[in-house]
Formats: structure tokens, C-alpha cells, sequence
């Protein structure tokens, strides 16, 4: 199963008919036409349902919508905004959304999904949550971006290109490495400078004995970051499915 999340910038009916085609869930964010807004807010109350989220409080509805050329329908939330944290919106200040989904239209995108989930991905108040979690999609560029860098160091295309795909492999083991090995230790969401700092930028003597090489470290390390656990995590390596 895929699920898209996208914001306006996707509003368009050929992106929408090619998710429907490909069988790919998506939730993006729609245009507040006119009609639609008035359609809403003229609907009656009873209709309204409301959805917390930690302080704030969102009304929303829900309803079919397909613009006058499309010859498809999908599934629209209009959501209102009622308060932020403690203080009461007033009605010319409450940002209203739009969200449209093919979840629950097109059968065929929970094709794929555990029967177990199939519920959960219906659910109005998981696509409404799905689409406020938009921004924490660019935290991912965030965590490559410090984990690597953003400007590439030569002039030609190919050699950039040669090296954005081996930072991007690198990335790729760093983020299994830190849920394979670190997760008791470190969060799992923690970005590379984090890691660097706490795991890797710390005071150590290398010494040789026995046919041995041993590497001595501070017993306060030692304990704070349970190193000897995260030895042995990677002595055994999750095998690859």
C-alpha cells in the first residue's frame, strides 16, 4: 500500500487521475473555490462533526467533490479551525482547509492493506490527522541535509550525481543502523549531528594486547550509552527480508 500526501502545489486533475490509475491512496490538499466554501459553511450544524488534536479543536465535514471537467469524484473534508490552544478563534480568523482523498472511493488502494488497518485508513479523523502531518514530511530532507550536505563540490552533472546517490545509500544505512543498533540508546528520530555528538565525538584510547585491540573508554560513557549493548547489536545483524 502507498499513501501520498501532498499539499495544493498537486492540485491538478491529472496527477489525481494517475494516483486513481495506479491504485495509490493519496491525501492533498484542495482549492477553496468559492462554491465549495459556500456548499460547506451553509451546510447545516447537525452535519458537523469536531476532532481534537492535543489544544486545538477542528470542525470538519465531510462530502463528495469533483471539479465540472473531471469525470471522477473524490472524498472531500472542509475543515474549520475553532480555537487555538486556549483562545477562541474569531470567525474571520479561523483557517479553513480542504482535503480531498481517493481512500474510501477507490477500493483498489487498500488493495494491499492489512484487513487489521483497512479501518484505521477509513477513518475521517486519520486522513484529517494524515493531512496535518504534511509538514513533518521535510524533516526527511532536514535529516539528509545533516547528515550530508547541500551543496555538491563539482562543476559537472555526472560527478554531482555519482555522489547525491552514494550519500543517499549512506543515509539509508545510517537511519536502519540507528533503529537497528541505537534505538535503546538514541531516539530514532535523532538527526546525524545528534548521533555524531553523542555516540562518535567522545574521548577514547586504542591500545593493543594479547593479539588483541581493545578500545578504552570512560565508565560514565560506558553506562550513559549502554555501549556494550550496542556491541553486541551489531555482532548480529538483522538479516534482510
Amino acid at each position: 500500500m502507498i499513501v501520498l500526501r501532498c499539499d495544493a502545489g498537486f492540485f491538478d486533475k491529472a496527477n489525481f487521475q494517475a494516483f486513481n490509475d495506479m491504485n495509490i491512496a493519496f491525501i492533498a490538499t484542495g482549492k477553496q473555490y468559492e462554491d465549495v466554501k459556500k456548499y460547506a459553511t451553509s451546510t447545516d450544524k447537525s452535519f458537523w462533526k469536531s476532532i481534537k488534536k492535543r489544544k486545538q479543536t477542528w470542525n470538519y465535514i465531510e462530502f463528495g467533490f469533483r471539479c465540472s471537467l473531471w469525470k471522477f469524484f473524490l472524498r472531500a473534508v472542509y475543515t474549520h479551525l475553532e480555537n487555538e490552544g486556549n483562545q477562541l478563534l474569531l470567525e474571520f480568523a479561523r483557517p479553513d482547509n480542504v482535503i480531498l482523498t481517493n481512500i474510501g472511493v477507490n477500493d483498489n488502494v487498500l488493495r494491499y492493506c492489512p484487513k487489521s488497518q483497512r479501518e484505521y485508513w477509513l477513518n475521517i479523523e486519520t486522513i484529517i490527522g494524515a493531512h496535518h502531518s504534511n509538514g513533518a514530511d521535510e524533516l526527511t530532507h532536514r535529516g539528509f541535509k545533516d547528515f550530508g550536505f547541500e551543496q555538491l563540490p563539482f562543476k559537472r552533472f555526472g560527478p554531482n550525481t555519482a555522489l547525491y546517490y552514494c550519500m543517499v545509500i549512506a543515509f539509508f544505512l545510517f537511519e536502519t543502523f540507528k533503529e537497528d543498533a541505537l534505538s535503546d540508546v538514541i531516539s530514532v528520530t535523532s538527526y546525524a549531528s545528534t548521533v555524531r555528538r553523542k555516540l562518535v565525538d567522545f574521548a577514547a584510547k586504542i591500545v593493543k594486547k594479547s593479539h588483541q585491540i581493545i578500545m578504552k573508554i570512560s565508565l560514565a560513557i560506558m553506562e550513559t550509552y549502554q555501549i556494550q549493548k550496542i556491541w553486541k547489536k551489531c555482532q548480529i545483524p538483522v538479516p534482510i527480508t
